[in-house]
């Protein structure tokens, strides 16, 4: 898989701003402006977002999108494989910190 090159990407991109300064001009003037013919198109994306967006690339998401990629499986690998032997600090729980503290005051006492 090649890269798109940046004049595709330029393209593309003006492309998609042209279309938003064209909504976006169309919302302003009430009169001629239907904005409940974008409430569908508008909800479509928050649907498919609130599923896939974490923030993350690595996601299942991501995997969705390239199935056939072996990184994205080899991450996966390397993010679950910790995840079930680490239990997760709880708020206010600082018994590591103050283990990590104590280990560092008998090292430094011991220089």
């Amino acid at each position: 898989l090649s890269a798109p090159s940046p004049a595709a990407l330029d393209s593309e991109l003006g492309d998609l701003l042209q279309e938003f300064h064209d909504v976006m001009e169309e919302l302003r003037t009430p009169e001629h402006s239907r904005p409940e013919q974008y409430q569908e198109y508008l909800r479509q994306p928050k649907r498919s977002s609130a599923v896939c967006d974490s923030g993350i690339e690595d996601s299942d998401c991501s995997r969705e999108l390239t199935p056939n990629s072996s990184l994205n499986t080899s991450e996966e690998d390397l993010n679950t494989a910790g995840t079930s032997a680490v239990p997760k600090a709880k708020l206010g729980d600082l018994t590591e910190l103050e283990n990590f503290i104590e280990n560092l005051d008998r090292e430094l006492a011991g220089m």
